[in-house]
């Protein structure tokens, strides 16, 4: 039989009150942690140099503000992180034009030449770029696969249309898919799948990505997909 609130006692009920409002501001909780821990990751470095240029304007020690805590350091942090977002943003704009694309590819080759940093560098922009949507061509499309069992299907993209090396290894028609894992999908597995096993959706990646960030929770409408 279940306790109904009436006949439970009452730190039972103060128990599952305290459970309630716990779980009530927790998203906003986690939103505020992540956007705090964006702010310092991008603010990062530009503190470090404020860090480091603020002592020549201040050449008595004693009368030097500190700057690594309390309100002077958030102001700090604050104030990196707005500097920082309108260097991102201009370098956006450039990458946009002629000159910037030139600049692009020139340090890309430049870091792709690099023994060993090259091939990191080079794996975790096409990641990137897959997963802000500037390449289309990585993830070609979202598919279902039968993983890890069969009749248990997971969210793949795919990636390779034609891989004939491993379709002549297998003996028949594969394709190679990404199978990411949640809640970060930049981590997963690349499985080479049978053509015949994939089961086409009508998902968008950034609604792939959504779906796997919410832990499955946010679903897009199927009235939407039609």
């Amino acid at each position: 039989m279940t306790e109904t609130p009436e006949n439970s006692s009452f730190g039972s009920r103060l128990g599952h009150n305290f459970l309630t409002g716990m779980f009530l501001v927790l998203p906003l909780g986690l939103t505020l942690y992540v956007i705090s821990f964006l702010i310092g990751l991008i603010a990062s470095p530009v503190e470090s140099i404020f860090q480091a240029v603020f002592p020549l304007f201040f050449p008595n020690k004693e009368v030097m503000p500190d700057f690594k805590t309390g309100l002077n350091h958030a102001l700090l942090v604050l104030a990196s992180a707005l500097v920082m977002a309108v260097i991102l943003t201009v370098l956006g704009f450039l990458s946009k034009r002629l000159f910037g694309k030139l600049l692009q590819r020139w340090f890309a080759s430049l870091v792709e030449r690099m023994p060993g940093l090259g091939a990191l560098y080079n794996s975790i922009r096409q990641m990137v770029d897959a997963l802000s949507g500037r390449n289309k061509d990585t993830f070609r499309r979202v598919v279902l696969v039968q993983y890890p069992r069969a009749h248990c299907w997971s969210i793949a993209f795919v990636t390779h249309e034609q891989p004939k090396a491993f379709s002549e290894a297998i003996g028949q028609e594969v394709v190679n898919v990404f199978i990411p894992a949640a809640p970060a999908p930049t981590s997963g597995f690349i499985l080479q799948v049978p053509v015949n096993e994939i089961r086409e959706t009508k998902l968008t990646v950034p609604e792939a990505i959504g779906l796997l960030m919410s832990f499955g929770a946010v679903i897009p409408k199927s009235e939407d997909k039609s």
